[in-house]
C-alpha cells in the first residue's frame, strides 16, 4: 500500500525585516519557530526590492517619503563608507538567514499572492501603528480572499486611543482573522475593546519565542577583550549620553556604542560619543555586544529583550511619546522588573541604586509566556 504523504500548508509571513537589528532578528525567530511544525511550509514575502539601495527602492521611497526625506534618508544610510558597511552587513544576514519569497509583491499586485499561499501571518514589529503605516495597509491582510488562513502574530499597535472611523476600520477588519494577538498588553486592551471580545491575546515577541541556545548558535565569540558597557540608543539626547560618560568614567569602562542608529532623527553628538564606535556589525554581532557587555544602555525595545536574555544589567532611556513608551514599561511589568527607566537629569547616584534583577524568575516567566504563546500559533494554525 502506498503511504499517504500530507500535503504542506504554504503560509506567508507579512512583517518588516530589514533595515535594524531588531526587526530583522524577530522575523528570524518567528521563521524559525514556525520551521519546527510539521507540515508547515513557511516563507516571509516579500513587500520590498530586492536590495536596500535599489533604484527601484528609491523611486517607491520617493513616492511614499517625498524626495526631500528620500533624500536625507540616503544621505544619512549610505553617506559614508561605514553606513554602508553596516547596510551590507544587514542585507548580507538577509540573504543568508531569511527565506524571503522570490516574487516580490508590491500594493497593487499583492492580490495574486492567494494564487500561492493558505494562508498569511502579520507581524511582530510595530506594523499596526498608525502613525507608521495606514490601517488600510497590507500589513493587516487587506488583500486575503476569504477561506484563506488570516493570523496575526504579536503586532505592536503602539497606540493608547484611535478614533470612531479608525475604531471600525479595525473592528471590520481583524473580525475576518482566524486569530488576532497584540504584543503588548496595552495593545491587546485597545483591540479588545475595540472588538468587544476577549479573543484577542498577548503574546511574546518573536524573539523571546525561541528558546536562548537559537541565539546562542547564532551569536560570534566576544568581539571586544576589554570589559565595557554597551550603548544603543535609536534616538536619545546628548544630555542621556553625557550621563553614560560619567558613568563609564566612574566605574572605568569603556563605551562601545554604534552610531547614527535612526537615520530620521540623527544625534550629532554621537560623533564623539563612545571609546569604540561598531558601525559594521551584523545581526548576529548585535546579540553578541549585549552578551558580553556589563552593562547595557538602551531605548530599545529589542536590545532591552536581548539584555534580558543574557541576563545583562540594562538601564533605559525614555521613549518620545506615552504610546511608544508602552513597549518598554509592558515588558517591564511583564517580567515583573522594577523600573530601570533613566530621566535625562539622572545621576550617577541614580544609576548605581537600581536594585539586582531576579533573572530566575524572569526567566520562569518568559518560559511560561513561551508556552502559551507557543500554543496559540499551533492553535491558530489548526494544529491544536
Amino acid at each position: 500500500m502506498q503511504e499517504h504523504k500530507e500535503v504542506a500548508v504554504k503560509i506567508a509571513g507579512l512583517t518588516w525585516w530589514r533595515n535594524n537589528y531588531g526587526s530583522v532578528l524577530q522575523a528570524y525567530a518567528l521563521q524559525h519557530v514556525m520551521n519546527e511544525f510539521d507540515n508547515i511550509d513557511y516563507e516571509i514575502l516579500n513587500q520590498y526590492s530586492g536590495k536596500v539601495a535599489s533604484i527601484d527602492n528609491f523611486y517607491h521611497k520617493i513616492k511614499n517619503f517625498g524626495i526631500k526625506k528620500t533624500i536625507h534618508r540616503i544621505v544619512w544610510k549610505f553617506g559614508t563608507k561605514r553606513l554602508r558597511d553596516r547596510n551590507r552587513e544587514l542585507q548580507k544576514f538577509v540573504d543568508e538567514k531569511l527565506k524571503i519569497s522570490n516574487k516580490r509583491y508590491k500594493v497593487n499586485s499583492i492580490d495574486s499572492a492567494n494564487d500561492s499561499y493558505d494562508g498569511f501571518i502579520c507581524g511582530s514589529d510595530q506594523i499596526w501603528n498608525p502613525e507608521l503605516t495606514s490601517l488600510d495597509s497590507i500589513y493587516w491582510l487587506t488583500f486575503v480572499k476569504p477561506g484563506k488562513l488570516k493570523i496575526a502574530y504579536a503586532p505592536s499597535i503602539g497606540i493608547d486611543q484611535v478614533t470612531k472611523e479608525q475604531r471600525k476600520m479595525i473592528r471590520d477588519n481583524l473580525n475576518t482573522f482566524h486569530a488576532v494577538s497584540c504584543r503588548e498588553e496595552s495593545g491587546r486592551n485597545l483591540i479588545s475593546s475595540i472588538l468587544g471580545t476577549k479573543d484577542c491575546e498577548t503574546v511574546l515577541d518573536p524573539t523571546l519565542l525561541v528558546d536562548r541556545t537559537v541565539w546562542d548558535k547564532l551569536c560570534p565569540p566576544r568581539r571586544f577583550k576589554e570589559r565595557y558597557i554597551f550603548v544603543y540608543l535609536l534616538r536619545g539626547t546628548k544630555q542621556q549620553r553625557k550621563l553614560i560618560e560619567m558613568y563609564a568614567r566612574f566605574i572605568n569602562l569603556k563605551i562601545v556604542t554604534m552610531p547614527f542608529l535612526d537615520h530620521e532623527h540623527i544625534n550629532r553628538y554621537d560623533r564623539k560619543f563612545g571609546d569604540i564606535k561598531y558601525w559594521d556589525a551584523s545581526p548576529s554581532d548585535f546579540i553578541s555586544v549585549i552578551r558580553y557587555a556589563d552593562a547595557v544602555f538602551t531605548d530599545s525595545f529589542h536590545c532591552m529583550i536581548f539584555s534580558c536574555l543574557y541576563h545583562r544589567k540594562f538601564y533605559l532611556f525614555p521613549k518620545i511619546g506615552a504610546h511608544q513608551m508602552n513597549r518598554l514599561t509592558d515588558l517591564q511589568n511583564m517580567l515583573h522588573i522594577s523600573s530601570r527607566m533613566l530621566e535625562d537629569n539622572g545621576t550617577v547616584r541614580e544609576i548605581l541604586s537600581k536594585g539586582a534583577i531576579d533573572w530566575d524568575m524572569v526567566d520562569d516567566i518568559i518560559m511560561e509566556n513561551r508556552m502559551k504563546s507557543k500554543d496559540y500559533l499551533k492553535k491558530a494554525l489548526g494544529m491544536a
